[in-house]
């Protein structure tokens, strides 16, 4: 049952989404909203369990943040709108998905999540980096590990109840593959960011101060700063409203220089390279082995088909456990009207 006291209406978030948010949802809940907040200090409730306003601007926050920060009442109605049905979502199902977990017994063991709180502390640089970065989002050691603990319940439940037993048969991975050659076939492809620090036609010291700047960037990436906000904040080029992310492209679909150090690098690594364009920084995100028939198919197909069951059932879980559920939507109308 869903009591909705304005017009929004929630849609049901992929599994991507679904943990999206929830990773800090707990660290702060007590907290009032501030005087500034774009949302009340409560903006549901579900089965009774509140979701307070800060996390979700939190969430809307962080997406606006990639591309300039604007103001949220300059935003169009429709991308608020968006904005709220996406995260507000992602938020209502962490809820429910976490509190079915509990139901049935299921929730990460303490040693499960120092063991995880271990592999993240190593992530940086030592204690006090990591405790500096929680310091920034207000959050401290216990309640991380409070949210560690519901994100790793979620997923053991996730991992018994959703994708357990989920098989993919030779039939299958045939019948998708004959229906979809065309896409499924293709060269060697790499997926990219960067960083653009334009060059149009310069005097030597004009190129030589573009290029300290772009090293500049390139070693604040290589010690660890976020490499979508550096791009986002720096890069020339209208990639930096998606991080710098310009996709999958094989190496004929890339400008020369790029392509040779695209295909160069290993996945994670990055270079600084100049085209006609500029400075460029290159983070390698991903890459994907050429696929010309069947067999050098068959691994990725069985796994893109399985995950896309085990979307489904999450899907179908999710769509289950709300109708069982008791969700108050409490967002006024002129929030996004």
């Amino acid at each position: 049952m869903i009591i909705v006291k304005s017009r929004i209406t929630i849609a049901v978030p992929g599994f991507l989404l679904l943990f999206a948010g929830f990773c800090f949802a707990q660290a702060n809940a007590e907290a009032p909203a501030s005087k500034n907040a774009i949302f009340p200090e409560i903006v549901a409730r579900v089965n009774g369990e509140e979701i307070p306003g800060r996390i979700l601007e939190g969430l809307v926050r962080q997406r606006l943040s990639t591309i300039g920060d604007p103001e949220w009442k300059n935003l169009r109605k429709d991308y608020r709108n968006e904005l709220i049905q996406e995260f507000l979502g992602a938020l209502v199902n962490s809820r429910l998905l976490h509190q079915k977990a509990l139901a049935v017994g299921i929730k990460a063991t303490d040693a499960e999540v120092q063991a995880e709180f271990q592999k993240v502390l190593k992530t940086f640089k030592n204690e006090q980096e990591m405790d500096a970065s929680l310091a920034k989002q207000n959050i401290d050691r216990a309640a991380f590990k409070d949210t560690l603990s519901q994100n790793m319940t979620m997923s053991k439940y996730v991992a018994a109840n959703v994708n357990k037993d989920i098989t993919v048969t030779e039939e299958e991975i045939v019948q998708y593959y004959s229906s979809h050659a065309n896409e499924v076939n293709r060269p060697e492809l790499v997926r990219t960011s960067h960083i653009l620090i334009q060059v149009a036609e310069t005097t030597p010291e004009q190129d030589a101060e573009a290029k300290k700047k772009a090293e500049a960037l390139l070693a604040r990436a290589q010690k660890g700063e976020d490499f979508a906000a550096l791009a986002g904040e720096y890069s020339a080029d209208s990639s930096s409203l998606r991080g710098g992310d310009i996709g999958f492209n094989s190496k004929d679909a890339l400008i020369g220089e790029f392509a040779e150090a695209a295909f160069s690098l290993p996945i994670g690594g990055m270079k600084l390279i100049r085209s006609s364009f500029g400075y460029h920084v290159i983070k390698v995100t991903d890459k994907r082995k050429r696929i010309s028939n069947l067999e050098e198919a068959k691994p990725e197909l069985a796994e893109f088909l399985k995950n896309e069951k085990a979307k489904a059932n999450l899907d179908k879980l999710l769509n289950q456990l709300r109708q069982e559920a008791k969700i108050e939507i409490l967002i006024p109308d002129q929030i996004t009207n």
